[in-house]
């Protein structure tokens, strides 16, 4: 089977330290992959690259077998259409409401709020966030935020959502629900899923669970 993203000898340093060392990685498709590791480890790291956030110094990365865009609009475009992200920092846009933000992505690919709308009600309301849609996000909890991120994320049916910590802001109840969410997203859209965790509750739950340490799987 062919992955959906496959990365080859990903290396990544910061000035002397060595973030990753020569990593590879494979997303096959429908697949839900945890990584855990302690902070420092290189997650985010990762994620970033894999987001097309950050390059790495040197290796290749591939989506769908196809060379990953690596800058300007093709890039931009890749990850609008291909890539759901929730990073720790929810990046929520201040002088938005929460349903705002939720159609942002969707939006900026051209297509009307009339024909996501519903989609977007139907996420928040998944989300317990539908009485909560009209309120900007500092006006919301920092767990009601990391909802929005979740829905935001999700609004293109993205082939892939890259997951950060999502569960990091949320309580035990939260977190199931953002693991159902993304298990329905998995088997309904068909979109893979890496999330980094350091919850045990969740990366259990993942098809696969990979630990890195000092940049490299161990």
């Amino acid at each position: 089977m062919k992955p959906l993203i496959q990365a080859k000898h990903l290396c990544k340093s910061y000035g002397t330290l060595k973030v990753l060392q020569n990593l590879d990685f494979e997303l096959f498709e429908s697949e839900f992959v945890a990584i855990t590791g302690a902070s420092g480890s290189g997650k985010s790291t990762l994620m970033h690259v894999l987001a097309g956030l950050d390059q790495a110094d040197s290796g290749q990365l591939f989506f769908d077998g196809t060379a990953y865009p690596t800058h300007g609009s093709a890039l931009d475009q890749f990850r609008n259409q291909q890539l759901g992200l929730v990073f720790q920092f929810h990046h929520l846009m201040p002088e938005l409401t929460a349903f705002e933000n939720i159609l942002l992505p969707a939006l900026i690919a051209g297509r009307t709020a009339s024909e996501v709308e519903p989609f977007a009600r139907e996420l928040a309301e998944r989300l317990d966030l539908a009485d909560r849609l009209k309120h900007r996000p500092d006006a919301l909890s920092g767990g009601e935020q990391q909802r929005v991120a979740i829905a935001r994320a999700l609004i293109n049916r993205p082939k892939v959502v890259l997951a950060d910590e999502p569960s990091g802001n949320l309580d035990r109840t939260r977190s199931e629900e953002l693991y159902a969410l993304l298990a329905d997203a998995r088997t309904t859209w068909n979109v893979s899923v890496v999330v980094v965790t350091h919850s045990d509750w969740l990366a259990a739950r993942a098809d696969r669970r990979l630990h890195l340490q000092d940049g490299a799987w161990t």
